[in-house]
């Protein structure tokens, strides 16, 4: 992760809020951090990939 230097912010329900930091906590993170991280891993999944062609065929044929 780079770092980072920007803020979003959004509105979460009380009992949201309250999973986020027990979680937070299990995983001895900031809560910031752990949505950054579950975000990103998201995001990270969900992006199509760049495409790239196949390899090229290096050896000889006769």
């Amino acid at each position: 992760m780079s770092k980072t230097d920007t803020q979003i912010g959004f509105r979460v329900t009380s009992e949201f809020k309250a999973r986020l930091e027990a979680q937070a906590r299990r995983e001895r993170r900031p809560v910031s951090n752990l949505i950054l991280k579950v975000l990103e891993d998201y995001l990270d999944g969900a992006e199509p990939k760049e495409f790239s062609p196949p390899p090229l065929d290096t050896s000889e044929k006769q």
